[in-house]
């Protein structure tokens, strides 16, 4: 049997069996399919600091300074000396996390080709199974999240995304108990469309708030208008609601995947950093009063281009606003952060993002929720 012939086979067992069961029959099919010996899926936990094995969740390793953790980072291949794999399971730039294996011998690069292969076809069944079931709900996370915190989760649209054009990553802290903060993107036919939105105060009435703002978004998106209309919609929304007593706060996005003519619209607090070569700087963006605040409302657009190899780090107030006594993280650590992580891929830029704001603020607990998306814009393909 060819190596396509066994991946197609591969893929149709996946298929065949129920979502629940992945923790219990991914080894044998593995090691039936693709010569992979014990097989073990670990999957990336809420806070994106360890990988819990799907089944297990008493075997956890740490993503910073492990061979696994070093798979889902470079989001590359790993090899040890003895033959065992770690292979990052993506899914169009959305990384569930590590699978790892033992192989015979010394793979050479036809057989990693394979085993890739392989491990995007388990990441795609994996992310089908999201839908359906609880149980890899349940392996990432170490302890019951509020209510409100749930909510924001089942919100984001996932860790990552990427195709010929760009790469994004995102990613939300604290992870089990979250206010208003969230973000959100959607890649239709020519346009990525984003935003970080924050919704007012804390707990139920935060997350109650977000949830308004970003079903209203997506709402004009899905029936074809633009960020202006988005934004305006969404005002209307929770200005019906709560009658300008409460707000959200706001950031959209659109871009252009032919031209790279970004368009903003700012209602609040999230920040936009560029690094263009070798320079960091903050884009001054027209601020606008949050969603909900005035009735009818009317957005206005703030035009601006990406060159290829352009990055875009956007920053919720948790982030950028952060103090340590008189000092602010903005002005401290952000640029210096985005600069020293400029060859670093997204997914990692999120995560030291947020791992230096924790030694910022000498791992203290944060006093309000951290948003970080970050956006690599490849430039026109074809």
């Amino acid at each position: 049997m060819t190596i396509a012939e066994r991946l197609r086979a591969l893929e149709s067992a996946l298929r065949s069996q129920p979502l629940h069961s992945f923790a219990e029959c991914l080894p044998a099919l593995l090691a039936e399919h693709a010569d992979l010996v014990d097989a073990c899926v670990r999957l990336v936990d809420y806070p994106a600091a360890n990988l819990v094995a799907l089944g297990d969740d008493t075997d956890v390793v740490a993503i910073t300074g492990t061979l696994p953790g070093a798979a889902y980072r470079e989001q590359q291949p790993v090899v040890e000396d003895d033959g065992t794999v770690h292979l990052p399971l993506c899914c169009r730039g959305n990384c569930h996390g590590v699978l790892t294996g033992l192989v015979d011998g010394d793979p050479d690069d036809a057989r990693l080709g394979a085993l890739a292969e392989v491990a995007a076809a388990v990441a795609d069944a994996l992310q089908v199974a999201d839908v359906g079931t609880d149980q890899l709900v349940r392996a990432r996370r170490s302890r019951r999240m509020t209510v409100a915190a749930e909510m924001q989760w089942e919100l984001l649209p996932g860790r990552g995304l990427a195709c010929p054009e760009f790469t994004l990553a995102g990613q939300l802290e604290p992870a089990y108990a979250v206010r208003g903060d969230n973000f959100d993107w959607s890649l239709d036919p020519g346009r990525l469309t984003l935003g970080i939105t924050n919704g007012m105060g804390e707990g139920m009435n935060a997350a109650l708030l977000t949830a308004i703002a970003i079903s209203a978004m997506r709402n004009a998106r899905r029936s074809g208008h633009g960020i202006s209309e988005a934004a305006a919609l969404a005002d209307q929304a929770v200005w019906g609601q709560y009658g300008g007593e409460q707000h959200v706060a706001a950031l959209l996005v659109s871009l252009d995947l032919a031209t790279g003519a970004v368009q903003f619209v700012d209602a609040g607090s999230p920040q936009v950093w560029l690094l263009r070569d070798e320079r960091v700087e903050l884009i001054e963006l027209e601020a606008q009063v949050p969603l909900g605040s005035l009735e009818e409302t009317q957005y206005r657009v703030q035009h601006e281009s990406l060159r290829a190899g352009d990055r875009l780090v956007m920053v919720s107030d948790g982030v950028y606003a952060a103090t340590h006594g008189e000092r602010r993280y903005c002005d401290v650590a952000l640029p210096r952060v985005a600069r020293t992580t400029r060859g670093l891929p997204p997914t990692q830029v999120v995560r030291a993002v947020l791992s230096e704001l924790a030694v910022f603020r000498e791992h203290s607990d944060l006093d309000d929720d951290a948003v970080v998306v970050c956006l690599d814009w490849h430039g026109k393909t074809g």
